[in-house]
């Protein structure tokens, strides 16, 4: 190849790298990218409904990630994060966070869960009464013998105590008590379950229904029944009883946003995972 016609080449292929480069711009300027972030155990079914929504709309790439509650607000106040996955309410002090960023929180209750409470399956323990459990949690009771099991220490793992379900529980079942001063903080569901499935058979700890289903499904957990009190027949979490809400231990997630934003996208995506949702029930 003489020297002219290998400028020639080298010309034209700088000139096609360029318009691809332009033509990708285009396309980048033309996608949105809407970040969901929060509560652990909202993820599987925000992932679900983001590949749905990016189905119907293929200029939006939705990207849920997890961290907690906690973790989720400080997103949005940092503008890091669209929507909040919130297993709990907004409290004062990110109300007031939320004004020092300029945001103005929006909330809407999108769905709710069942706490499954679990244990290895080799404990005998197959049900709980609430008064028991806000015993357990709280280091009240520290020996199954004291629910009729054997003369062994209750092991209690919790998630961290900030997050959303911690929150929920303190608040529900133990009355705005504490956890135990001796339980194990995981920072998410799947380590208390291998945890759980690790220390058999004398560990207890909580999660949400799905992420229990599929640990008893491998058998490394065992669902407890709950009962209301002494009385009460025990119930199992599942869509039934959580649709009928027989189920002792139902806990709201929320879905929050910057209000005063007024995004049409971040709306379309909340209107679309209510719909879902509403389907779902």
């Amino acid at each position: 190849m003489n020297r002219s016609r290998f400028l020639l080449v080298l010309v034209s292929w700088a000139l096609l790298v360029t318009v691809m480069a332009e033509i990708g711009a285009a396309q980048d300027k033309d996608r949105t990218v809407l970040r969901v972030k929060g509560a652990n155990a909202m993820v599987t079914m925000c992932d679900r409904w983001g590949a749905q929504f990016s189905e119907r709309n293929p200029n939006v790439t939705v990207v849920v990630s997890g961290g907690g509650t906690d973790a989720g607000f400080d997103a949005l106040f940092d503008k890091s994060a669209d929507i909040v996955m919130a297993s709990r309410n907004i409290i004062d002090k990110e109300i007031q966070t939320a004004a020092v960023a300029g945001v103005t929180p929006a909330q809407l209750e999108i769905s709710r869960s069942c706490v499954a409470i679990i244990t290895h399956p080799e404990n005998p323990l197959r049900q709980v009464t609430l008064d028991q459990l806000r015993k357990i949690l709280a280091g009240d009771l520290t020996k199954w013998s004291e629910l009729g099991g054997p003369d062994e220490p209750i092991i209690v793992l919790t998630a961290e105590h900030v997050s959303g379900t911690s929150v929920f529980l303190r608040e529900f079942v133990m009355q705005n008590d504490y956890f135990s001063s001796d339980s194990k903080i995981k920072a998410r569901y799947h380590d208390m379950i291998r945890e759980i499935a690790a220390r058999k058979p004398w560990a207890i700890g909580y999660c949400g229904m799905a992420d229990a289903n599929r640990g008893e499904q491998k058998r490394l957990v065992k669902i407890l029944g709950i009962q209301k009190d002494e009385k009460s027949p025990a119930v199992l979490p599942s869509d039934q009883t959580l649709n009928n809400g027989s189920y002792p231990i139902i806990q709201p997630f929320f879905f929050y946003w910057d209000g005063g934003a007024r995004s049409p996208i971040v709306q379309r995506f909340i209107d679309f995972c209510k719909e879902r949702a509403a389907q779902s029930r």
